[in-house]
């Protein structure tokens, strides 16, 4: 379960203390500056009937959090700083109840001048492992931390003419359930050049390198990935961008067998046991990956966005997996006080383990919501969601129905200039 809380309207509330202290360590320009700081607080109440979408389900769980979410910035002409932040108290009551925190704290500073634009920034993130579209599907429901750390420098070469340099660097762990489950860090680089084409139309060409590694160093992966871009905007209303690209994958890692100590024919005999034996085992693959998205305004009240995409992705199975994934949304305001919304996710994980076996765990969801805007700072919201697992375990599919309600209450925007 994760909470579903809107960190970008209004707020200020307790959080202000924190964020003028983490804001105010940047360095005062001599130009003006633009401080916003937005809080909302919100409770959920959720009964799931498989919330660790297993095979087996125990029984049906009932969870209550309270949240509180925060997004500040402070803004001059050349430089910005950016923290958002999320903090998710939750307690459950069922079979496997587990009461815990989740949450989400991300610092961001940018630095531009006319050609250069530099970005730092680090997250830090503990879920549930359970949004379908960014879940790791390979393994169960469960307690996920990831640390993030980031970097970029983009520069303009020319009035149509852009380059961008980013890395990235990532570390993932596991709690219990699933105990499946491997800790594993992921370090990329990438480069990447884009033209403008016309004013709504541009192309871009990047390319990557990245490294993956189990945190016991059981296994260890290299990905080179390329790729070529098309965006256009056809109208305010309607836009699509398009990559296709290749990518090259190898693994090293360690292969267990039974061996038998003596003469085979002692362990065939029965006189002694087999052992098991860990040697190094190496596998390749290629193919083609894409990403594509497209967002359609049918009108004033109702939008439809469609995602998909295919690409190579760290996995906490212990090895880099590809991972195909779909999103299908749609919302639709009634009113100005009233809106529904509805989403389809899937997604897809194939990859050959050292042992030799191939699996294609998958993961979908359906998601129905309405929403109420009760006055101008609070807003009701109630959900119902289907999901459904296949291929972890062989013939152990798994189902999940949940229905929720949450309230949420925006603190008034601090908007301050200087």
């Amino acid at each position: 379960m994760t909470p579903l809380v809107n960190a970008g309207r209004r707020g200020r509330g307790w959080w202000f203390p924190l964020g003028a202290l983490v804001l105010g360590t940047v360095p005062q320009a001599a130009h003006a500056e633009q401080w916003v700081l937005e809080n909302s607080l919100a409770t959920r109440y959720e009964s799931n009937d498989n919330t660790a979408l297993v095979h087996n389900s125990a029984g049906t769980m009932n969870t209550l959090s309270l949240s509180s979410a925060l997004a500040a910035s402070r803004k001059t002409e050349n430089s910005a700083t950016r923290l958002n932040a999320l903090v998710s108290s939750v307690r459950q009551w069922g079979p496997g109840e587990q009461d815990r925190v989740d949450g989400r704290l991300g610092l961001e500073q940018t630095l531009a001048d006319p050609l250069n634009s530099f970005r730092l920034g680090t997250q830090y993130l503990q879920d549930f492992n359970s949004t379908v579209d960014s879940a790791d599907v390979t393994v169960a429901r469960g307690r996920r931390r990831t640390k993030t750390l980031s970097g970029a420098w983009s520069r303009s070469l020319s009035e149509r003419v852009s380059a961008e340099l980013e890395t990235t660097l990532d570390r993932t762990a596991y709690g219990m359930p699933p105990p499946q489950a491997v800790d594993f860090r992921n370090d990329s680089l990438s480069a990447g050049i884009s033209y403008r084409w016309a004013e709504l139309t541009s192309v871009n060409l990047n390319a990557s390198h990245s490294k993956y590694r189990t945190e016991a160093d059981t296994s260890r992966s290299t990905t080179d990935q390329i790729s070529l871009g098309f965006s256009h905007a056809w109208s305010e209303r309607n836009s699509l961008s398009l990559s296709l690209g290749s990518y090259r994958t190898r693994t090293a890692g360690l292969r267990s067998r039974l061996v038998c100590p003596l003469a085979p024919s002692f362990c065939d005999a029965g006189f002694v046991q087999p052992v098991v034996s860990f040697e190094r085992a190496y596998t390749s693959g290629r193919g083609l990956q894409f990403n594509l998205s497209q967002r359609y305004q049918l009108d004033e009240r109702t939008d439809l966005a469609f995602s998909a995409a295919r690409q190579q992705a760290p996995s906490g199975a212990g090895v880099v997996v590809r991972s195909d994934t779909l999103r299908a949304s749609a919302s639709h305001s009634f009113s100005d006080l009233l809106k529904a919304s509805a989403s389809y996710s899937q997604s897809r994980s194939t990859y050959e383990s050292l042992e030799g076996s191939s699996l294609r765990p998958a993961q979908q969801s359906f998601s129905l919501s309405f929403s109420r805007q009760l006055a101008a700072d609070l807003s009701v919201q109630a959900g119902y969601q289907f999901s459904r697992a296949d291929g972890v375990a062989p013939g152990q599919g798994a189902r999940a129905n949940s229905v929720s309600v949450s309230l949420q209450y925006d603190w008034p925007r601090f908007d301050a200039a200087r």
